[in-house]
């Protein structure tokens, strides 16, 4: 009998041809270039997104700081100071009139990385070259106390004392104003701080008081107030200025400048000479504003007196013509006894602003091989609240 032998038999272990695998590694490289060609496109989607974002997030800070300030054009607390009579404002051509809108004044050159050649830079003006908007009013002091003295005390040259709630008297400057809160309400001119003392000028308080003419109130220091009365401060005819200015803020390359709107603030002029806005200090509003034109209208919108008009002479002739049905006479913006005038009419200020990306990107182009900024235009409609109540 023949043993027969037993064998395991195993099935034969294949693996992949070389054709499969090169089949397999095709495939795989054609689905990843796709997927790399979806995340390119989403990732420049997202940027294209986020420098949206960012730029209207820039103008609309812009807008806000903007509606704030031009709200209250023409707000004077201390009319006896501002007595429109009183020959303090100028408002001859050339002067620093108490409102004013400057079309394209002087060109704004700015230095920066250049679309049409990325890694360069390039230097030129904004095109169109931006306005300025200039204006006087009062300015409120964010500093917040109480009258300490006794019940009935009046105020006198030697001293007002005060419990101070907020703020920082360090802040006051002579000529500054304080006004009491209480029923015998008085306002006097600062002539310093010292401790919780403020000096009162009385002596020019009287002098303004009775150029005042119907303005004028009873001689100061001669009423009694109560003890913990309200205070409030104000420094008078501030003439505020909104411009856009090229600024070094680039800390990777200085010779980077980014266009900036700035808001510069200084003492109104002694006969109303021009200020030398050269010498006073910037406040930035907001980064990357390369656009901002003003415009004004008397009937609601209907028409605008800064379009086409080449200076501000330009826009005091339109002006002119506009308020003839309201019954002006002469030329209102230029009447030396009431160089208030805004105060007298209300009308309607518009400001567009244009805010930019940080930098310029390829994906914000249409043309292969360029790059581009993404712009945004808002635009603001303010009638200041005090614009039609005249002093």
């Amino acid at each position: 009998m023949m043993l027969r032998s037993f064998r395991r038999f195993r099935p034969l272990q294949q693996g992949f041809s070389l054709i499969e695998m090169l089949v397999a590694v095709m495939f795989i490289g054609f689905l990843t270039a796709g997927m790399l060609r979806v995340y390119s496109t989403n990732l420049a989607g997202f940027q294209r997104v986020n420098d949206t974002i960012a730029s209207q997030r820039r103008g609309r800070w812009a807008l806000a700081s903007l509606q704030d300030d031009v709200a209250s054009i023409g707000y004077f607390a201390y009319v006896g100071f501002n007595n429109p009579t009183g020959a303090h404002y100028s408002v001859v051509s050339g002067t620093q009139e108490p409102f004013m809108i400057l079309p394209s004044p002087t060109p704004v050159i700015v230095t920066g990385p250049n679309p049409a050649s990325p890694g360069t830079l390039v230097t030129g003006p904004l095109v169109p070259n931006p306005d300025e908007l200039q204006y006087v009013s009062d300015l409120p002091l964010p500093i917040q106390a109480v009258l300490s003295g006794p019940p009935g005390s009046n105020v006198t040259s030697t001293g007002l004392n005060l419990s101070l709630q907020s703020g920082n008297l360090s802040d006051l400057r002579a000529g500054d104003i304080v006004a009491i809160l209480d029923g015998s309400f008085e306002q006097f001119i600062i002539s310093g701080a010292s401790g919780n003392v403020i000096l009162a000028d009385v002596a020019t308080t009287s002098t303004h008081q009775n150029m005042g003419g119907p303005y004028a109130v009873n001689p100061p220091g001669t009423k009694s107030h109560l003890a913990n009365t309200p205070l409030a401060f104000y420094r008078p005819s501030v003439v505020t200025r909104y411009s856009i200015q090229a600024r070094a803020w680039d800390p990777s390359n200085p010779a980077i400048t980014i266009p900036c709107l700035v808001r510069q603030q200084a003492p109104y002029p002694v006969g109303g000479t021009a200020v030398a806005w050269a010498a006073v200090p910037i406040e930035v509003i907001a980064e990357n504003i390369e656009g901002f034109r003003v415009d004004l209208s008397f009937n609601g919108g209907t028409t605008w007196n800064r379009t086409g008009a080449a200076n501000w002479d330009a826009i005091v002739a339109k002006i002119t013509t506009e308020l003839v049905p309201l019954g002006a006479k002469g030329t209102p913006a230029r009447d030396a006894t009431n160089p208030l005038w805004f105060r007298s009419y209300p009308f309607l200020i518009r400001m567009d602003v244009v805010s930019r990306s940080a930098a310029p990107r390829a994906e914000s182009s249409d043309v292969a091989g360029q790059a581009a900024y993404v712009r945004r235009t808002q635009t603001l409609m303010v009638s200041p609240r005090n614009f039609g109540l005249p002093l």
